[in-house]
């Protein structure tokens, strides 16, 4: 697991009981509600029962696990040394961990207010067993056999219930069965979620995960934030190119892992076979263009993850794009087109680039391209994993017209990218996780998992290239759960901006199974000196570099926040049509100027519901109501029934009803 936690020495003993140590941890503590034991201590925000050697515990015999060694003793027992938790601390809590149990033992998780009050997950003689104890009440659900390995069980808390979850390939999951909350008390300093071991032998746990559940919605609608680009659906791996004034990013979707699996699932990325499309000119609402269904246009792909996007006006007179993609860690592909929404094609039937790619010395992971067109019209294709190699392309942009070429990129993990900046190729990508002891590179070591940069004039002389600094932490230290990194640096309008993903919109969707999502934020560049500042990754992101003309025809797909709606594909590439969820959805768009007092507003929809207006939020001032009865898609006009202020501000689109689509809107 790639995370990273502080290492904190001191440990609370207490024979017999659980230390009462659910005091409020600090900020640093918070940073990944994971912690991965990799450090040679527990933190401070575990407590241990029982007994105090340290011979029942290690973190080191695995590396990167906790050992627990059972010792004989159970949850019944007085000996109790075999548990070690952390306090629950909020009512709407979730919490999981992953673990391998040896023979003669049985552990797992519980939820552990004392010896006679308790609920249990674990595995027992290769099976899964539910347990509880409150008082004299007890009992052993017997629930299936499992296979040999890892298992890895959560559980959800609610003031009123605990429910138990378990797994044996870490996507899907399958209830366990749950129990009252209030037989436990509730939310007290003594109760904790414990992993725990008896009987003979050990279990190794992977992780322990604890998060607060908080109620499903946009975390842009209240805040004003501008992160995440998109509320509604998880995006990662930005890339972008900017198209007659706007400026259009793509991602891969992370959505579509979350919605086959579920959100008590993983992403595991295997089942993303689409890529995400939106646009923008402003750089706080964003237009939603749909997916492009990657596994559709090029059936022979295992996966398309990780965008870079390029364009060049062709002899034709037509620009032309070319996207490359991650086909799964085997190859990278490519599609075309002539709009930056499609529709696109597979130009090959295989990856441009694979593992039977002649060249590619150490780079065996031919995957995560980075590429770019320099001043001359020549295409330029980065790839790799672990190593990472360069290339020129053909002037088909869909051939190799060179020797692929090592790029010396130290602690390289993935995420290759390239630009063009004062006459130099720009390389950036990914450090791995792995202890910087052995660096040797300048004065600055670069955090672990954060993004680097290199440049060279020579692109294909691998001695040419010189490494600088990093220039973006993980999002892990910037307040955000650690997690991989992939960036986007472009310059739109006479500004930089760097793309990234963090893991903040998880909540909103009570996951917490890995989904990512797209931000961006502005991030200083010294294009004399090819220095590229420290970026930052914030909730609130950009500033509003245009108003919003409400006089010009707007699609609905154009957001800033929304709730409970969905978007569905309109009867062109590149536009969707707003739905509700249930009966009623929210979209709002921020920074909108009336340059004159309005009479009319035109709502394209159909269907059969009501479409009400606002200006400054949903309860604002309702300035015009539409009522929908219609087959067709087409404009219904309406007279505004309030005073439209003359000052930049936020309108809301209330949509009522469960049979209704809205288009498109307008002033007039």
């Amino acid at each position: 697991m790639n995370r990273i936690v502080s290492s904190l020495a001191a440990l609370i003993l207490m024979a017999g009981s659980l230390t009462a140590n659910c005091y409020a941890l600090s900020t640093a503590d918070r940073k990944s509600p994971d912690w991965d034991f990799n450090n040679q201590e527990l933190g401070k925000e575990w407590s241990r029962l029982g007994n105090t050697s340290r011979e029942v515990y290690s973190l080191t015999e695995r590396g990167g696990f906790l050992r627990i060694k059972s010792g004989g003793d159970t949850l019944q027992s007085s000996g109790l040394s075999s548990l070690v938790g952390r306090p629950q601390e909020h009512g709407n809590f979730q919490s999981s961990t992953r673990f391998e149990v040896s023979d003669g033992a049985t552990a797992g998780m519980t939820v552990y207010l004392a010896a006679s009050s308790r609920y249990d997950l674990c595995v027992s003689d290769g099976k899964i067993h539910l347990r509880h104890r409150v008082g004299e009440n007890s009992g052993d659900k017997e629930l299936e056999a499992v296979p040999t390995g890892f298992i890895e069980v959560k559980v959800k808390g609610t003031p009123e219930e605990y429910k138990f979850y378990y797994s044996v390939d870490g996507v899907k999951f399958k209830e366990a069965g749950c129990f009252s909350a209030s037989e436990l008390g509730g939310i007290k300093p003594n109760a904790y979620i414990g992993l725990f071991s008896e009987g003979k032998g050990y279990a190794d746990f992977d992780f322990f995960k604890y998060r607060e559940v908080i109620p499903e919605g946009s975390p842009k609608l209240i805040s004003g934030n501008g992160n995440p680009l998109l509320d509604f659906q998880f995006t990662a791996d930005p890339t972008a190119v900017e198209h007659e004034g706007r400026l259009y990013v793509y991602a891969t979707n992370d959505h579509q892992q979350f919605e086959e699996v579920g959100r008590d699932g993983k992403n595991t990325y295997e089942r993303i076979k689409s890529l995400v499309m939106m646009s923008t000119d402003d750089m706080v609402n964003w237009t939603y263009h749909g997916n492009i269904d990657v596994g559709n246009i090029a059936p022979w792909i295992m996966a398309s993850w990780a965008p870079s996007i390029v364009k060049r006006k062709e002899k034709d007179g037509k620009t032309h794009f070319y996207l490359y993609f991650s086909n799964s860690g085997f190859g990278t592909g490519v599609l075309t087109a002539t709009s930056p929404v499609g529709p696109w094609t597979s130009p090959l039937d295989k990856s441009l680039v694979d593992a039977n790619t002649s060249g590619l010395g150490k780079c065996k992971v031919p995957f995560d391209p980075g590429a770019v067109i320099d001043p001359d019209g020549t295409g330029w294709l980065t790839i790799g994993a672990g190593n990472s190699c360069i290339m020129r392309l053909g002037a088909d942009m869909i051939s190799i017209d060179s020797e692929l070429k090592e790029l010396k990129a130290p602690h390289h993990f993935e995420a290759n990218e390239l630009n063009y900046i004062n006459g130099t190729y720009v390389y950036t990508y990914n450090t791995d996780w792995k202890d910087r002891g052995d660096w040797n590179v300048g004065e600055e070591v670069p955090s672990i998992c954060s993004m680097s940069y290199m440049t060279s004039k020579t692109p294909l002389d691998p001695d040419s290239w010189k490494y600088h600094h990093h220039y973006l932490k993980n999002p892990g230290d910037y307040g955000f759960d650690y997690s991989n990194n992939h960036t986007h640096l472009h310059k739109y309008q006479g500004k930089w901006y760097l793309f990234y993903h963090t893991m903040s919109l998880q909540n909103s969707f009570n996951t917490d199974g890995g989904f990512r999502n797209v931000c961006v934020d502005e991030i200083d560049v010294d294009e004399d000196n090819l220095d590229i500042a420290m970026g930052d990754q914030t909730l609130k992101g950009p500033s509003q570099i245009k108003m919003l003309n409400p006089f010009a025809l707007q699609q609905a797909e154009t957001t800033a926040a929304t709730k409970d709606v969905r978007f569905v594909s309109g009867d062109t590439p590149g536009n969707m049509v707003a739905t509700t969820v249930g009966d009623e959805a929210l979209i709002m768009v921020r920074g909108v100027l009336f340059s004159k007092r309005p009479r009319q507003y035109f709502a394209k929809a159909s269907g059969k519901g009501v479409i009400e207006v606002r200006q400054g939020g949903a309860t604002g001032n309702l300035i015009a109501t539409v009522e929908v009865n219609s087959s067709q898609n087409k404009f219904h006009k309406v007279k505004l029934t309030g005073v439209v202020g003359n000052s930049p501000c936020d309108l809301c689109f209330m949509l009522k009803g469960n049979d209704l689509t809205f288009d498109a809107w307008q002033f007039k």
